[in-house]
């Protein structure tokens, strides 16, 4: 941003700070030395990978800005800008991380703008807030949608309700579809219903309307020029999920469910059918346990259970792999999800085939995942703490032959400094399934990680 720019966007902020409650300023830097090995589990094409990776943000927001003839509405005003990118490789964002990177406006560390949004609070008296602009945006766990720090357009409210405590909140956003070629759109539309208890219940609708033209894979019928899938030009995508959240003394349990359904508009020559129809479903559980154990320290027990259903080869015209656009999985430049190398969701894997033909990064021929995982956590020593994870991947559907995907142990060792300062060293040791590589290679990813914030 140039220095006039930049000068002209403090002094507003500094001026708005004057009828404000409060001027925040925010900035943080996380910087990840990493090295994979075998990204493709296949002995003959290793594709091992080391680089650097950067993740920088600063933000401004001012707050609690006054509005006149409002009552005792407030509004507030927040930028936060963002830099990621890798360094040190051999070319700049090389395979699968150009596939990560595409998530995200540029990834090359020029900076780009994750939040600019205006928020009203108790406008015209009510319980409620709203916010327009570029904004941080995830729907229940993330399981259908979340932003990843990339940011979305468009709107969103949230209400407390008079009955039960309940809270509801709508949102309307104009993103793209990273997994499609440009140029395309996608608007994402829906609701959430929030109902506390014992324990808080969530319900969410999303619908995704989707006009990049792309492939269902789950798809195929007499005379389609397409191989492995159709090619459609628009899908109208409905998923709709329930979520159950409690705390109870040392338990913590955190459950979603969903289901997708929808329609897609093929482009292949006649006899093609008139629409391809969408049928898939998705469950994750995690389970987290504390203990006190030694001198009254505390260990953590832990287990994850995730699956999203896979396609039916047998229906031509219906795609059955549960598979939203914009589901939680990325975070800067690498994968999130169950395990730090495989890092699957239930509609995806990391490596492989993750930028060649399937979007769900497995094996042609199978579609869908299972994941179970357990993890333990020692009490503290002198302030370093120990995580020790493992997980089990399936696919959900496979054509023949067996279903195994691969095997992944996770340890790492972290020092945190409150919330400000972290240090950490992890290693990743994956031992791939028949299904992903018949010759059951082994990966591996280790990786330092340095990072602080105020």
């Amino acid at each position: 941003m140039p220095r006039t720019s930049s000068l002209a966007v403090l002094l507003a902020f500094s001026a708005a700070s004057a009828f404000a409650g409060s001027l925040d300023v925010s900035a943080s830097y996380k910087m990840k030395a990493a090295s994979y090995s075998n990204l493709h589990y296949n002995t003959d094409d290793r594709n091992s990978r080391s680089f650097v990776a950067n993740d920088a943000r600063l933000g401004i927001a001012v707050r609690k800005i006054a509005l006149e003839g409002g009552g005792d509405a407030t509004m507030d005003l927040g930028l936060l800008l963002r830099a990621i990118g890798i360094s040190g490789s051999t070319t700049s964002i090389a395979s699968p991380f150009n596939r990560v990177a595409a998530y995200y406006p540029n990834a090359d560390l020029t900076p780009f703008i994750e939040n600019a949004y205006v928020r009203v609070h108790r406008l015209w008296g009510y319980p409620w807030e709203a916010t327009f602009g570029r904004q941080s945006f995830r729907l229940g766990s993330g399981l259908l949608l979340d932003d990843d720090g990339a940011g979305l357009t468009g709107a969103s409210a949230r209400v407390e309700l008079p009955w039960a405590g309940m809270k509801a909140e709508a949102f309307v956003f104009n993103d793209r579809n990273p997994l499609a070629s440009a140029p395309n759109s996608l608007e994402l539309y829906g609701a959430s219903l929030e109902l506390p208890g014992e324990g808080v219940w969530q319900l969410n609708q999303l619908f995704e309307r989707d006009r990049a033209g792309q492939i269902v894979y789950g798809c195929n019928y007499t005379g389609n020029p397409t191989l492995n899938g159709c090619a459609i030009s628009k899908a109208l995508r409905s998923f709709t999920s329930m979520r159950y959240q409690i705390s109870y003394g040392p338990v913590v349990f955190d459950g979603e469910a969903a289901m997708q359904r929808g329609s897609a508009v093929p482009t292949g020559t006649s006899p093609s059918p008139v629409r391809i129809n969408f049928n898939g479903n998705a469950q994750v559980v995690r389970m987290k346990w504390k203990q006190s154990l030694y001198k009254s320290r505390e260990g953590i027990a832990r287990a994850s259970v995730a699956r999203g259903s896979g396609d039916q080869p047998g229906t031509q015209a219906t795609d059955e792999a549960f598979f939203p656009s914009r589901g939680h999985r990325h975070n800067g430049m690498e994968r999130v999800g169950f395990g730090e190398l495989f890092a699957a969701t239930p509609y995806d894997g990391f490596g492989g085939n993750y930028s060649s033909a399937t979007v769900s990064g497995l094996t042609s021929g199978a579609s869908g995942l299972v994941v179970v995982g357990f993890g333990y956590t020692p009490p503290a020593y002198r302030g370093f703490v120990l995580d020790i994870d493992y997980f089990l991947y399936q696919a959900e559907r496979i054509r023949s032959g067996s279903r195994t995907l691969g095997m992944e142990w996770d340890v790492r060792v972290r020092y945190p400094i409150r919330d400000q300062f972290n240090l950490s060293a992890s290693m990743a040791y994956f031992k791939a399934g028949k299904a992903t590589d018949p010759g059951r290679s082994v990966a591996r990813k280790y990786s330092f990680e340095a990072s602080g914030r105020f």
